[in-house]
């Protein structure tokens, strides 16, 4: 038995540079669907910082979303993204954003909408318990926000 002996079951760790607050223009590279080591489905977006407010990002890293589905919010989150993107060519229905749409849409890694770009408003909010996460507010790219 080698050192690299398990090697071809092994899995990669990938993400973890998530965005802080501020507002960003970025663009899709890839999204995924998963399950955590605990067994919890997820969906991820990996975004090129194309622009921001925020110093702690440099533009053309690589940033990622995750979503826990664990969480009561997940998939209205989840919409929320799709439709921003979706919209870049004209406003979508939130209503057409079904589970057909998203399985088309993180198939083979968001092969179909990658290079699509979105802003989004990162904003810390303050739990009961005293911890705090991060609230994503996402718009089309074309969208006219102010900070």
């Amino acid at each position: 038995m080698g050192v690299f002996t398990g090697i071809e079951e092994a899995k990669s760790t990938e993400g973890g540079n998530y965005l802080r607050q501020g507002m960003y223009d970025v663009e899709v590279v890839r999204l995924s669907v998963g399950k955590t080591r605990k067994g919890i489905p997820f969906f991820a977006a990996d975004l090129r910082i194309l622009g921001t407010n925020n110093p702690d990002h440099r533009i053309g890293e690589v940033a990622n979303w995750f979503v826990g589905f664990d969480k009561d919010a997940a998939l209205g989150n989840v919409k929320a993204f799709a439709v921003a993107m979706l919209s870049s060519e004209g406003a979508v229905d939130p209503a057409s954003i079904t589970e057909a749409v998203m399985e088309s849409l993180v198939d083979k890694g968001g092969e179909a909408v990658a290079g699509s770009r979105v802003k989004v408003q990162v904003t810390l909010v303050e739990t009961k318990s005293g911890g705090t996460f991060s609230k994503h507010l996402w718009f089309p790219a074309g969208a006219q926000i102010s900070a």
